[in-house]
Formats: C-alpha cells, sequence, structure tokens
C-alpha cells in the first residue's frame, strides 16, 4: 500500500496540484499495471480528497503496448471524443528496457501515433507518458539477450532513459512513477 500510495502521488501531482478546485478529463491508456489496481478510479479518489474532480475513461487490455493501443478501435474511439485534458499512456513493462535499437522500432513510432491521435483529437490535449518500474530483480528472460536487464537498476535505467527519449521526441510531459519507487 505504501508504494502504491507513492505512485498515485507522484504520477498525477503534475495536474491535480495546479490550483484549487479542477475538473479534469483524463483517458488513461494501458494494461494491468494501470487496469489491475483500478488506477482511474484511485486517482479519482485522490483527486476528490484533495478538492478536485477528475472525469475519466480508460482501456486498459492486459498485455497491450501502444502499438496494441494505436490500432485498437476502442482505443482510437475513446482518443477521437477529444475531450481530454491529459491522455496517460502506459507501454507494456517490458518493451521500453529493450536495447533502444528494437525500442525505436516497437515502441517509439507507436508512442507517435498515439501522441499524434490525441493531439489531432484536441490540441489542447496533454499526453503523459507513465514510466513503469523495473522488476525486482531484474528481467530473468530476457537477461541472456541483453545484460543491462539482469538487474533492477539496469532496467530501470532504460525504462527511465526511454520514456525520457519519447517524452522528448514527442514534445510531453512524463509520469516518473517508476524512477519514484523503491524495489530494493
Amino acid at each position: 500500500m505504501k508504494n502504491l500510495k507513492r505512485i498515485l502521488i507522484a504520477t498525477f501531482t503534475i495536474f491535480i496540484s495546479t490550483s484549487f478546485a479542477q475538473t479534469k478529463n483524463v483517458l488513461f491508456l494501458g494494461n494491468s499495471y494501470t487496469g489491475v489496481n483500478n488506477l482511474p478510479l484511485l486517482t479519482y479518489n485522490l483527486a476528490l480528497s484533495l478538492g478536485d474532480t477528475i472525469n475519466y475513461d480508460s482501456n486498459t487490455p492486459g498485455g497491450y503496448t501502444y502499438q496494441g493501443h494505436a490500432t485498437n478501435a476502442t482505443s482510437l474511439a475513446k482518443v477521437a471524443q477529444g475531450d481530454w485534458d491529459f491522455v496517460v499512456l502506459q507501454e507494456q513493462s517490458q518493451k521500453p528496457s529493450f536495447p533502444p535499437s528494437q525500442v525505436a522500432t516497437e515502441v517509439y513510432p507507436y508512442a507517435q501515433i498515439l501522441v499524434d491521435s490525441i493531439k489531432s483529437a484536441n490540441a489542447c490535449a496533454e499526453p503523459l507518458f507513465y514510466m513503469t518500474w523495473g522488476r525486482k530483480n531484474g528481467d530473468a528472460g530476457n537477461c541472456a539477450s541483453y545484460p543491462p536487464l539482469c538487474t533492477y537498476d539496469g532496467m530501470q535505467g532504460r525504462l527511465r532513459e526511454s520514456y525520457m527519449e519519447m517524452s522528448a521526441d514527442n514534445d510531453c510531459s512524463v509520469s516518473p512513477v517508476g524512477a519514484s519507487m523503491e524495489i530494493h
């Protein structure tokens, strides 16, 4: 519960603490990292406790990637509504930690498609990249093929690097959830 509280605070301080009694419309596109603990509802309740209101919707099928959302009719229809202040984009937990060349072909193009779709529907909407966290002991399944993934620090470093690059490339903000967690 302590980590979940830190996640919520780190994730949404960007837009719920900027002024008093705000109402914001937020769309969450992700997978089980966003959906299993119902992060949209937890965020709603946190905002409400601070005197703010979040109207939210989500699409969070298990294991989904940016590529999946960029081609998913439900995700695209929700984006096309265009009434979002923020669209929280959470990639599959491992993909951004993979080698840079792989991330460049399997993640970045789809992040850009999503951001372009969001901006096309509402130029004032802010895409927000939700940085995930490394696994406590690294990614054992991919460690042999890419040694930085053998440890939490290596995996978290790659996740941070990839999310920060996506942010810079797309002129978007990052919610540094993974960077704020202590897994050790």
